[in-house]
């Protein structure tokens, strides 16, 4: 609405109050997709419990997969509908104003619908202690016993009732806990380690220490060290991230300077760019449902989706630095033309380069959101979303000191006296150097570190499967 008045409004207020209802609205837009995706597959899980009878495996994983594939499909109806709308209009090259008031009108019937039907909706009971608290209380915990030394036996930890095999591995002296984390996080499994010397006082049983925030249960401690190797993961996201910014900018630079061809201006190489990362979401989806029809059994196990994951991440990196590299050429051939005062290059030549950015963002940010949900434990997924905008994040926070630190050389005043083509180098050879350095933290902190008691997991078995 905002947006659509600033068309006809000489002042910017209006269009800077737009933008950032724009960004506020774009950050629930997650949280939106989670509650629809969690609303649809309550449907089909209950419809799911009328119709199954026999309770053999074979039958249980077909309509696993017949459901999975149902609710991708209602899940990505409204996004094919959109793009199709969005296309239509600009290749018909509608007044903005005209298509400033159908999306006011569209999305204000959208929110109508919303809240009419919010009104159906079951609300679930949450927990009563928040992530945040419970990765406080185990912090917490393991610092007040961080002068004990580790246990000799798996027995010396406060496992309250719960299973306790292949849950322990030896590194020096001690026993440790799993997962294997490194090693600024090792000292967190001393928040499960009970003292001995509290057993001498009578009252003071391993319950009533928990209720003080004094020990953790094994489990408690083992999902907040999920959680660490991710972390780490992430660093080696960093090239990728500022390859995410340098899209959204240097790209958009480049497409001003160059001669407009066939319609292809820079609002149509972003709905290029969309459709590249919608047709490779759906290629991952096709080749997901393929595995899980003919590899039955391992497909529905976490070191399955951990493994197709690490190697979907893979081959998105890898899409990034041919992205670099390609990017790298376009723009010398277009510093090349300026300086022997040729003709502008066109803005086709830019199309390789935005589907090879759509194909990266879709396999990586796909593939880390289901490492995220097979690798961190089910208590931490709400974490997912705010995982993979920190990655992104790092990007755009860490490009504007670096346009500044290079400012003097590869960065100028104008895009036609700057030096893109070797800053566009030096980010492919970035994200081929961390490339290796995930290879190596996604085999020794996350594929590794897969427990056999939780190798099966019926909450993993296809969960966000088309992400």
């Amino acid at each position: 609405m905002l947006i659509w008045i600033s068309a006809y409004s000489e002042s910017s207020g209006a269009l800077y109050a737009a933008i950032l209802f724009l960004t506020i609205g774009k950050s629930g837009q997650t949280l939106l997709d989670s509650f629809l995706e969690n609303k649809v597959d309550e449907i089909f899980e209950a419809r799911e419990k009328i119709e199954i009878n026999d309770g053999s495996t074979e039958k249980q994983n077909e309509h696993d997969l017949i459901r999975i594939i149902l609710t991708s499909t209602w899940l990505s109806a409204p996004l094919v509908v959109g793009y199709v709308v969005i296309l239509g209009t600009d290749f018909f090259n509608q007044d903005y104003n005209i298509i400033f008031r159908n999306s006011a009108v569209l999305m204000g019937g959208c929110y109508l619908l919303f809240l009419f039907g919010s009104t159906k909706y079951r609300f679930e009971q949450v927990s009563d202690e928040s992530n945040l608290g419970k990765i406080f209380r185990i912090c917490k915990a393991a610092c007040g016993r961080r002068e004990l030394h580790y246990p000799a036996s798996e027995n010396c930890y406060y496992w309250k009732g719960n299973v306790r095999t292949n849950l322990c591995y030896v590194r020096g002296k001690g026993v440790r806990l799993k997962p294997r984390v490194p090693r600024l996080f090792r000292w967190l499994d001393k928040a499960a380690i009970l003292d001995e010397r509290d057993s001498i006082y009578p009252g003071v049983t391993p319950d009533t220490q928990e209720r003080d925030g004094k020990v953790c249960s094994v489990k408690d401690v083992r999902e907040v060290k999920s959680l660490v190797s991710m972390n780490y993961l992430c660093f080696s996201f960093f090239a990728y991230s500022l390859l995410v910014a340098t899209g959204n900018t240097f790209f958009v630079a480049q497409a001003s300077r160059m001669t407009t061809t066939n319609g292809y201006d820079i609002s149509k190489l972003f709905l290029i760019k969309v459709a590249a990362e919608k047709v490779s979401r759906f290629i991952c989806f096709l080749i997901m449902a393929v595995l899980r029809c003919t590899i039955t059994t391992y497909s529905t196990s976490k070191r399955f989706v951990v493994t197709t994951s690490i190697i979907r991440i893979g081959f998105g990196m890898v899409c990034a630095v041919i992205c670099c590299f390609v990017a790298r050429k376009v723009e010398f051939h277009r510093l090349s033309l300026i300086l022997k005062k040729l003709e502008k290059h066109s803005t086709t030549a830019l199309v390789p380069q935005f589907i090879l950015l759509g194909t990266t963002e879709a396999l990586v940010e796909g593939g880390l959101n289901n490492l995220f949900q097979a690798h961190v434990a089910k208590s931490m997924w709400s974490f997912v979303d705010s995982y993979i905008e920190l990655v992104n994040g790092i990007g755009k926070l860490l490009l504007i000191p670096l346009v500044l630190a290079f400012g003097g050389s590869w960065f100028k005043e104008k895009i036609d006296t700057s030096h893109l083509d070797r800053f566009y180098l030096m980010l492919g050879i970035l994200n081929a150097a961390l490339l290796l350095v995930y290879a190596y933290y996604s085999f020794r902190y996350t594929y590794k570190e897969t427990c056999p008691q939780d190798a099966a997991q019926p909450h993993l078995e296809g969960k966000y499967i088309y992400g």
